[in-house]
């Protein structure tokens, strides 16, 4: 009986320090709130966590200047993340390289009281060509590409045309990226359609989608929740929603989802206003004037020189544009690449490029 009580009560001494030391990983591990100041080659830093934006941000003051920086990576015990910051001086510019061994930095630059971002840029080089694109570098990728009359699908293994339609459509207004599928209407018909083509990018396989009701181009997207895609028909002022799954559509009571929260709206405001599904941004890729910024933190910092025409695609901090007739690819960590040229996008790149992860 002695034994047996002296091995419970080691045994419950082991289960409380295995306990506490679970506790204390968790807690030593868990993401906190924090804000520190140091100093680097002259360089004042406030480095800053917020677990709630799950987003690190840095502001470097150096001569009456504030560069603000902001990581997406995840959350690290280690503090002090900026090891070294390099500082070049020329012509009016001011260019900090920041250095971080435990996330990812980015340097910035600034002159005349504005901020840029400062990269090489390589020369286009026509690597491959298919369907008068030529093809620079593709990445991981897979792309759509409209060419009035067919979809021209690349990736880093394949080339291929996707035909659907029977006669040139110069602009396709009304069309939405799911996860890794093109839905777009029957613009073989006119005025109103009665089915959707759904594309997977991932075998190619073009599913049509017979619908119980027939909806005029006149529509506009929402946006989606979990597989369902909210569609507005303007003219039959009328919601619906198309479940993926089922490949069915359903008709919707007025309601729009902001940040994860389902709210009522007139049938007028859906009219007028046209409001898409609302998720609270923290960074976002601009265009004003033809010049791209990166805004967060009320910050704004120039990406490029260029002229650009239209943003194609974001996905964290990575940006897809069009500059004259070439498609191109950044993020602040990278040098700006180019991937992709057609001669066509120098007069229209509207609706035409698709890009799925």
């Amino acid at each position: 009986m002695k034994t047996n009580s002296i091995l419970k009560k080691h045994l419950l001494i082991c289960i409380v320090i295995i306990l506490l030391f679970a506790l204390f990983i968790y807690l030593y591990f868990k993401p906190t709130n924090y804000k520190l100041e140091y100093n680097i080659n002259n360089v004042d830093i406030v480095e800053e966590y917020n677990k709630t934006d799950d987003l690190y941000y840095f502001t470097l003051s150096y001569k009456n200047m504030e560069y603000k920086l902001l990581s997406l990576d995840n959350y690290t015990t280690k503090r002090k993340l900026i090891a070294d910051i390099q500082i070049t001086e020329e012509n009016d510019s001011v260019c900090l390289d920041v250095n971080s061994q435990n996330i990812q930095l980015y340097s910035i630059c600034s002159k005349n009281a504005e901020y840029f971002f400062d990269f090489q840029l390589n020369d286009f080089t026509i690597n491959d060509n298919y369907e008068n694109i030529n093809i620079d570098t593709l990445d991981d990728n897979k792309y759509l590409l409209w060419n009035y009359n067919e979809f021209i699908f690349l990736d880093n293994q394949n080339k291929d045309k996707l035909e659907i339609f029977n006669r040139d459509i110069y602009n396709l207004n009304l069309y939405y990226i799911y996860e890794n599928y093109l839905l777009v209407p029957d613009y073989d018909s006119d005025y109103k359609f009665d089915k959707f083509y759904l594309i997977n990018v991932d075998n190619k396989k073009i599913t049509e989608i017979k619908l119980r009701f027939e909806l005029y181009f006149d529509s506009y997207f929402l946006g989606n929740y979990k597989d369902n895609i909210y569609i507005f028909d303007n003219k039959a002022e009328q919601l619906y929603y198309i479940n993926i799954s089922k490949k069915e559509i359903y008709k919707s009571k007025n309601q729009i989802l902001v940040n994860g929260n389902w709210e009522n709206i007139s049938t007028q405001k859906l009219k007028n206003d046209k409001p898409k599904f609302k998720t609270e941004v923290l960074w976002k890729y601009t265009l004003d004037n033809g010049n791209l910024y990166l805004e967060y933190n009320n910050f704004k910092v120039k990406v490029t020189n260029f002229l650009v025409s239209q943003i194609i695609k974001t996905n964290g901090l990575e940006v897809y544009f069009v500059a004259n007739d070439i498609l191109y690819k950044y993020d602040p960590y990278h040098n700006l690449q180019a991937i992709m040229q057609y001669s066509e996008w120098n007069f229209n790149s509207q609706n035409m490029i698709f890009i799925f992860n």
